[in-house]
């Protein structure tokens, strides 16, 4: 049923991207290094192979088969978002019962974030759905056959090429080996098992790195880790820069729903230029609530954490030993937060993982058996946490990076939703409606309440169109065009359409219309193509010739 649902959700999405176009700059890029993975690249062109490559490599083969279109990348992404949703399922499954995983699901698939980007062409999706996949095989391989744990490295590094901060996912694998370290010393052959994985990598990374500097990227991701790593201070000026390390925190309620049901294609692309919904409301109280029952039930000894002699751990918990771990643990959360505040990526990293992992201890001390489901709790608060970090230290905020933590952010929707049913469902009359039945309902209320703003935020075409248009109108009138010098202001969209080199022309970045123009000349641009200034500015020596919706043509006057 879920993969049904799924199917049809994104063959609707794909249908209205197909029909709008590319959404933004990058796809463009994306796009571009396709064509040069295809061998059909433009001569001299690639300033953008920098970028993660998997997702071009993988348009790049429909490329090859004869398919050259805008259309294949939204494919490679559609595909890709299904096996998002069915493996969120599985990993759910771990944690939930079948219809509460089933609801978490469409719950992800709905959120403003993922059902606006599931078909977009980015790399924010694809590098968090096998971020999934890599985490649920590590799941089973320790609970339930070694075998899989083969996988997870091979999976890894693909979500490492798809996006290349998903390598910030071993955070969350770093802790749950830690807190399931006995399981794992129990594996039958864990030295062998070991020495496959290390084999595994050995032959991985070295694969990865020929496979990176064969293309000529190794250092551009080295500095971006040290970028990163050194919490530099880098894109100030940039329209997205932006210092406020609770941005995502603060636009959370705009993540879950966004209203009214009606609005710009740019308030589901970027959900902090809507407005929280009465759903998101609601359904972030409830899950409050929940959890904090759950927290509750923890700490009361009411999910099973029990001593030997099978009393309460409350007791237990009020002696000197117990309060200097609990000072401890507070101490930690208060250095966390307060390297967070202070930009220190690093340290706010360290902190987190030993906190998350004495935490655990802590609290299953004295367990009779093993707590697996408090370990995946903890595992997922690490995966929120740690991109919330990252991405919160990062000068550069985009509400899309926010997809990194929305497989968290569903897994405690669901978590919550749980603590509160079991509040209220002695008290729910009718048998029938208790939880499946609250769930189900969730579930249909989130899908087309997202459905019902996607289709009322969905433009019959974006921008990018007229870009398209405007470069076939040039093919159309000017036969000699590939020997002319052309111009743009999104200049990696030209370059696509067109399929030469592509000057980069930027009136922003000028102090006057007459600079520009200057600019224009100095290069001896014939065509210049402008699709962002509003107004769109006189320049001297050159006029307009056609316009497309919101993308006017400039063509250089020959005295």
């Amino acid at each position: 049923m879920l993969t049904l649902i799924t199917v049809g959700i994104i063959t609707y999405l794909l249908s209205v991207q197909m029909k709008i176009g590319v959404p933004y700059w990058d796809v463009f890029n994306y796009l571009n290094t396709a064509t040069y993975f295809a061998g059909m690249g433009v001569e001299g062109v690639t300033d953008f192979i920098y970028l993660p490559p998997l997702i071009p490599f993988l348009t790049s083969i429909i490329f090859r088969m004869g398919y050259v279109s805008l259309n294949a990348i939204f494919i490679v992404s559609g595909v890709i978002s299904i096996l998002g949703v069915l493996g969120l399922y599985l990993l759910l499954k771990q944690r939930f019962n079948p219809i509460q995983s089933f609801t978490g699901s469409l719950i992800f698939i709905s959120l403003p974030i993922i059902m606006s980007w599931a078909t977009s062409g980015g790399i924010d999706i694809p590098g968090v759905v096998f971020s999934i996949w890599a985490i649920y095989f590590l799941v089973i391989g320790v609970r339930e056959d070694p075998k899989f744990l083969y996988l997870v490295l091979p999976v890894l590094i693909l979500a490492f090429l798809a996006r290349y901060t998903a390598g910030l996912i071993i955070i969350p694998i770093l802790l749950y080996c830690l807190i399931n370290l006995d399981l794992i010393k129990q594996i039958e052959n864990i030295k062998k098992v070991i020495l496959w994985i290390a084999v595994e990598f050995t032959v991985l990374f070295t694969l990865s790195m020929i496979f990176l500097v064969k293309l000529g990227i190794l250092s551009s991701i080295y500095t971006l880790i040290i970028g990163v790593l050194t919490s530099s201070s880098t894109g100030v000026g940039d329209v997205a820069y932006n210092p406020n390390v609770l941005y995502y925190l603060e636009n959370l309620l705009n993540y879950i729903s966004i209203s009214p049901i009606t609005g710009t294609y740019q308030q589901i692309l970027n959900p902090s230029q809507g407005t929280p919904s009465i759903l998101a409301y609601l359904i972030c109280l409830i899950t409050v609530l929940g959890l904090l029952f759950y927290v509750y039930q923890v700490f009361s000894s009411k999910v099973g954490i029990k001593n030997e002699n099978n009393s309460k751990t409350m007791k237990s918990l009020i002696n000197i030993p117990n309060l200097t771990k609990t000072s401890l643990i507070t101490g930690l959360i208060i250095a966390c937060a307060a390297s967070f505040y202070f930009k220190s990526f690093i340290v706010s990293e360290m902190i987190l993982l030993v906190t998350l992992y004495i935490l655990y201890k802590f609290l299953t001390r004295g367990m009779v058996k093993h707590h697996h489901g408090l370990g995946l709790d903890l595992m997922f608060l690490s995966w929120f946490c740690a991109y919330l970090i990252f991405q919160g230290i990062l000068p550069i905020k985009v509400d899309r990076y926010f997809i990194t933590m929305a497989p968290a952010l569903v897994y405690f929707i669901i978590l919550g939703f749980s603590g509160f049913i079991k509040m209220i469902e002695p008290k729910i009359k009718y048998e029938n409606m208790r939880s499946w039945g609250i769930y189900i309902i969730l579930a249909l209320v989130f899908l087309s309440s997202a459905t019902a703003t996607y289709m009322g935020h969905t433009p019959k075409k974006t921008f990018t169109v007229d870009i398209g248009n405007s470069c076939e109108w040039i093919m159309e009138n000017d036969p000699n065009y590939q020997d002319k010098v052309i111009s743009s202001d999104y200049p990696n969209a030209v370059t696509w359409y067109l399929k030469k080199e592509i000057l980069g022309g930027y009136p922003r970045f000028f102090n006057s219309p007459d600079e520009f123009a200057d600019y224009l000349q100095k290069n001896d641009v014939d065509y210049y193509i402008d699709s962002l200034s509003n107004p769109h500015p006189d320049l001297n020596g050159y006029r307009i010739i056609k316009s497309f919706g919101v993308v006017v043509i400039y063509q250089k006057i020959v005295n």
